[in-house]
């Protein structure tokens, strides 16, 4: 065989075919359409060359030729080769081919989910890769950071994709790394990011303290409270209120405040986190700070015999008042006229008893004490002062004696109150 007449194809597999003309001396190489002298060794304009070795051609019958080419894609590529030599009587042909395997270097890779994300649900991780390619393998690890250590770190879950994607379920609020390797025969690169898993806020209620009725200038007490929910802040409105403090604790928050005028005002309380935000409102009523509500009792008492207790309010409307003596209660409804009211009760043993009087309406509530000296017997003539004695302050006195005039010292009494309260009104 000669070389003369000779040539080699090779198809590359992606519309390229170089053909070299295989002549001792010179070399002719043809790219598809454009031929070019590049002799025995040269570089083309897109880095391609060809090489031809025929030293020993005259004695070994061998014939080495190197090309180069560059795939611009990935993928798969059949590459083929032919060559025609010319022969003694006819043309000789020899054909072979092979599968050649392109991928892409790895340039970049980077991780994409939400930093925060819902714990107990489906959520997807996907790993963008650049530039695309179809060879690669994701080796994913999940970790948790809650007892990570610079020696340790937990494992949760580690496995091997042949998709950018990866389906995972975070059981338990907290902070994650999720690291991704990607590679292929040619490169490797590398990705990690630190997520949150966290419990949407659900049921949001607002209450405040357990009276039922609000006053003026008094410190109240509201509670927000969530169900659910991880990580949650709270930020209350108090309309024109004050307020003087809060404190807040994870899935809770206590605000206290104060109003200074009679009115309705409207509190608002606003629960949220990175995944969910919830709203609760609430109308309170404030009303006069008391009822300026005055008490007495007709002691010293006796064992077995009535004790009144009188209650005189100032102000207020619609008043109810109850007399708690311990052992019996009794709820009656404050004169409007005169003011008063009076509660009667057997005592049955000696010593002092303490009678709670409570008077309220729909807005307000004020609640005082007195206590009740209860004796075995009375003594014939006694008496004592109504109030503290002050040097320079008229002061008044209850006498009681036995027999029919105690009814009209008592009553002297109770007229001292009436007016008293008038006064004050």
């Amino acid at each position: 065989m000669t070389l003369r007449n000779s040539s080699l194809s090779v198809d590359f597999g992606d519309d390229v075919i170089i053909t070299v003309s295989l002549q001792r001396g010179v070399a002719i190489a043809t790219n598809n359409t454009q031929d070019t002298n590049i002799g025995d060794s040269m570089d083309g304009d897109d880095g391609e060359f060809v090489r031809i070795s025929d030293d020993n051609y005259g004695l070994t019958c061998q014939l080495h030729v190197e090309l180069s080419h560059m795939h611009t894609s990935e993928g798969d590529f059949n590459v083929s080769v032919e060559v025609r030599a010319a022969g003694v009587e006819e043309p000789i042909v020899a054909c072979n081919w092979t599968i050649l395997i392109v991928q892409s270097r790895i340039e970049n890779v980077s991780v994409l989910i939400d930093r925060v994300v819902t714990a107990q649900r489906n959520v997807t991780v996907e790993a963008l890769v650049s530039p695309v390619s179809q060879f690669l393998k994701y080796h994913w690890a999940v970790s948790g950071l809650e007892f990570m250590t610079e020696t340790n770190t937990p494992m949760i879950l580690s496995t091997i994709t042949d998709v950018p994607q990866l389906q995972l379920m975070l059981t338990n609020a907290g902070d994650y790394l999720i690291n991704v390797t990607v590679s292929n025969a040619v490169s490797t690169a590398f990705d990690g990011v630190i997520i949150t898993a966290a419990v949407p806020i659900s049921a949001l209620s607002l209450s405040c303290s357990d009276d039922k009725y609000f006053l003026i200038n008094a410190k109240l007490d509201c509670v927000a409270t969530v169900k659910e929910g991880t990580d949650v802040e709270f930020m209350w409105n108090f309309d024109v209120g004050n307020s003087i403090h809060t404190t807040t604790s994870n899935g809770s928050s206590v605000a206290t405040v104060a109003f200074s005028d009679v009115g309705q005002y409207n509190m608002t309380v606003t629960a949220w986190n990175h995944l969910s935000t919830e709203t609760a409102w609430k109308t309170v009523d404030v009303a006069e700070t008391v009822f300026k509500l005055i008490t007495l009792a007709t002691e010293p008492a006796v064992i077995g015999k009535p004790v009144s207790v009188t209650a005189c309010s100032v102000s207020g409307a619609n008043l109810t008042v109850e007399f708690d003596f311990g052992g019996s209660r009794h709820h009656l409804v404050l004169d409007t006229e005169s003011r008063l009211v009076t509660a009667s009760h057997v005592y049955l043993h000696p010593g002092p008893h303490n009678v709670t009087v409570t008077a309220e309406n729909s807005i307000a509530m004020e609640v005082l004490h007195v206590t009740v000296r209860v004796l075995d017997h009375m003594h014939d003539a006694d008496i004592k002062p109504m109030s503290v004695l002050v040097t320079g302050r008229r002061s008044v006195f209850m006498a009681v004696f036995n027999g029919n005039f105690v009814c009209f010292f008592v009553l002297k009494c109770f007229i001292y109150l009436t007016r008293h309260c008038i006064n004050v009104k």
